[in-house]
């Protein structure tokens, strides 16, 4: 198996790419039951470890035959049982193709002090500002790419002595910058923001795998909250095999995400003619006379119509039986390995705080991450910390899918269990969000938050996340190693801090000072460009799925 640079890759899968995620192939209806059992299956804790327990299967088989059939759920099991030898330890696969789970990795000691940041973060009268203006009081982001982003026309950025190995230091370089040189690159897309780009930040990953934060994360001061980088930077490291194991799987010269397990071709339909023989020899059995063959093309017009009419309801499908194989499971032509490499990273922090007032969270929408400008290719969440919550999950579909078989109406039907006409996505299934659980994915599928609520409606409960957003390790787009600092706060701290006449000013001074100037960017400012910035993006995800709607089985 060759292990390459990240170089040597000509691409990620990108759901921008192509028109509304082209390459996604439809799954038959016997792979979709499948795939329920081993939702179910990877979405139990250690199952990886349970599954290898002789008594533990034969229970679980026994629980999935009273809505399953058999061969089915042996194929399920098998599979299941096959991956657990090769994710003996806390990373497994999760619930959904391609995904990854570990909900064992993060230390105690890690995830407390990372509790104890976000509180500092929480704390931090700059950070009490962000609810999010969709969800009312439920949806609060201490740490929120969306306000400040780069906004084209108005960030400035650096053009003189820039360097692609030296990054400049953020305070030496706060409220400086071009504003002509940071535009958008045009894309011929609709993908493509012309107003607004997420920041990353550049993350170093060394050759042993620890990770070094290199530049400023955007809405997190380096100074004030410099132990919650530290915190980042270690959190990240125990993210970096999951990341693996996604773009391993999803690059385009491996394309696992494409992979069928039962194929299409393998049903077998009762031909006319075959049909007419049957349906003449039960008829000629019924009244008690001798069978004789005759070609349909020779039988009565009116007979013959009435056997088409209640041909495709009525002839003998023979579904395949599926058994599973490991020769069947597609090998990695290649292995990514992100030790060595400078990644660009976006961080986010996202609280939903329910209450005895409002005690439920509807769920999300079904949207992909970022637009073309950011080069999303993998998204890695960590649920750290859950009070008084009812079970959460994160749902995952395929849009756009494409079939694999040509047929009559009823044949296709009975293939996919869609009528020719119906949706053109296929659900995938959920991975459940426990509590510690580190969860990564591709940026192929469309994902959405279940609905969830309070467990004791008498008493308020939350779900925290932090998220890393990775972007495509073989672009680079504009991160805050090129963009100083937007933040007008931070500049008039570094304004008080510099020893010179302006920082004996009295602070109401320096602040009207800043008032007046033209950059870095007030807060109020930054509210309205992420207001914007919300609206664009929900009204893409909103046009996306009224387009997928819109897309049936004879588009």
């Amino acid at each position: 198996m060759k292990k390459i640079k990240l170089s040597e890759v000509p691409n990620y899968c990108n759901p921008f790419q192509h028109s509304l995620y082209n390459g996604n192939i439809s799954k038959t209806v016997i792979e979709q039951q499948i795939l329920k059992v081993l939702t179910e299956i990877k979405n139990k804790k250690n199952w990886n470890k349970k599954i290898k327990l002789q008594e533990i299967r034969e229970k679980w088989k026994n629980e999935f035959l009273n809505r399953f059939e058999e061969n089915v759920v042996d194929y399920a099991i098998e599979e299941a049982l096959y991956y657990s030898d090769l994710f003996a330890k806390n990373l497994v696969p999760g619930a959904v193709d391609c995904t990854y789970i570990d909900g064992d990795s993060i230390e105690e000691g890690l995830l407390k002090e990372l509790i104890e940041n976000v509180a500092k973060i929480k704390d931090d009268p700059e950070n009490q500002r962000d609810w999010h203006p969709e969800n009312n009081s439920q949806l609060v982001n201490p740490i929120n790419p969306s306000l400040y982003p780069i906004v084209f026309g108005r960030t400035r950025g650096l053009t003189k002595n820039v360097s692609s190995t030296k990054i400049p230091k953020w305070d030496s370089v706060i409220g400086k910058g071009e504003i002509e040189k940071v535009i958008p690159i045009k894309k011929e897309t609709r993908y493509f923001s012309e107003k607004c780009q997420w920041l990353p930040t550049e993350f170093n990953v060394d050759a042993t795998g620890k990770v070094k934060i290199l530049s400023y994360i955007n809405n997190l001061h380096p100074i004030i909250h410099e132990k919650m980088y530290d915190t980042l930077e270690k959190i990240f490291e125990n993210f970096v095999p999951l990341f693996n194991n996604v773009l391993t799987d999803t690059c385009e010269q491996n394309n696992k995400h494409i992979k069928l397990r039962i194929d299409p071709g393998g049903y077998i339909f009762e031909e006319f003619q075959e049909y007419v023989n049957r349906i003449r020899k039960q008829e000629a059995h019924e009244n008690g006379i001798e069978y004789v063959e005759v070609k349909a093309k020779d039988l009565d017009r009116e007979i013959v119509r009435e056997y088409y009419r209640t041909y495709g309801n009525n002839k003998i499908v023979k579904i395949p039986n599926p058994k599973f194989n490991p020769n069947d499971i597609p090998k990695n032509n290649i292995v990514v390995d992100l030790k060595g490499f400078r990644l660009q990273v976006i961080v986010k922090l996202s609280n939903i705080i329910l209450t005895p007032e409002d005690p439920k969270y509807k769920g999300g929408v079904w949207h992909l991450e970022g637009m073309k400008n950011e080069e999303i290719v993998a998204t890695g969440i960590y649920y750290y910390d859950q009070e008084n919550i009812t079970d959460s999950y994160l749902a995952f579909r395929q849009h756009n899918v494409r079939v694999l078989y040509s047929g009559s109406l009823g044949e296709f039907h009975s293939v996919y269990k869609v009528k020719y006409g119906g949706s053109r996505d296929n659900c995938l299934g959920e991975i459940k969000t426990i509590e510690n659980r580190m969860i990564c994915f591709p940026n192929i599928y469309q994902h959405k938050i279940e609905d969830f609520e309070l467990k004791d409606k008498s008493k308020p409960g939350h779900r925290k996340i932090l998220v890393f957003f990775l972007i495509n390790p073989n672009k680079r787009i504009y991160s805050t190693a090129h963009i100083p600092p937007q933040q007008l706060e931070w500049h008039e701290m570094e304004l008080m801090k510099n020893k010179n006449k302006l920082s004996e000013l009295p602070i109401l001074i320096i602040e009207e000072i800043s008032k007046r100037l033209d950059w870095p960017m007030s807060l109020k400012e930054a509210k309205k460009h992420n207001k914007e910035l919300m609206k664009e993006r929900k009204h893409f995800a909103e046009n996306e799925n009224k387009l997928i709607g819109r897309m049936h089985f004879h588009n």
